[in-house]
């Protein structure tokens, strides 16, 4: 059982949240809730397979288990391909890319135009959610048949491996040959 499913197990009275709540939950956080721990209002939320908690909207979010700060980057860096990304709101969603606006499509866990289609990137993700965290695979909207015509990086990379170490055997035959 993650730490987060310990959490949400823990605390078996669940608040409903207000507008303010809802307004102050970044986007990257999947599940959430509202509870009160030891008088005070505490907003409980699930990042990979971790629990963080604030109390208030200004405040830093903080990992449970440990009590340390999770850093803005950090909650930025979660998001599939925000490097490539401006104007970024992690509240809201809203961002822009190649100056068109997109929004963050939680249900899919991924980006979305403003007319509800997918948004295709033009690289690999360059960290997101799964991948700073080791989660789980990012959820596709892709049919399994379409997502089995995809490149798996892995074999990518195998392949231009292979690739340079011929290129680098045929540059060094080159230079012997020459060399003679």
């Amino acid at each position: 059982m993650s730490h987060w499913e310990l959490t949400y197990k823990q605390y078996p009275t669940k608040l409903a949240p207000t507008t303010e709540d809802t307004h102050n939950i970044p986007i990257i956080f999947p599940n959430w809730f509202i509870t009160h721990n030891k008088g005070d209002r505490v907003r409980f939320a699930q990042f990979g397979n971790e629990a963080v908690w604030n109390v208030n909207p200004n405040d830093s979010w903080i990992y449970l288990q440990t009590n340390l700060v999770v850093p803005w980057e950090t909650l930025e860096a979660a998001l599939p391909y925000f490097n490539q990304l401006t104007d970024l709101d992690i509240y809201t969603g809203f961002v822009k890319y190649n100056g068109k606006d997109i929004a963050w499509h939680q249900p899919m866990q991924t980006w979305k135009y403003r007319n509800n289609r997918t948004v295709h990137f033009n690289q690999t993700p360059t960290e997101g959610i799964n991948s700073a965290l080791n989660s789980e695979e990012e959820t596709s909207e892709a049919s399994s048949d379409e997502s089995s015509k995809k490149s798996d990086p892995d074999k990518d990379t195998a392949q231009v491996e292979d690739l340079l170490r011929q290129a680098e055997t045929t540059v060094i035959s080159a230079i012997q040959k020459l060399s003679s």
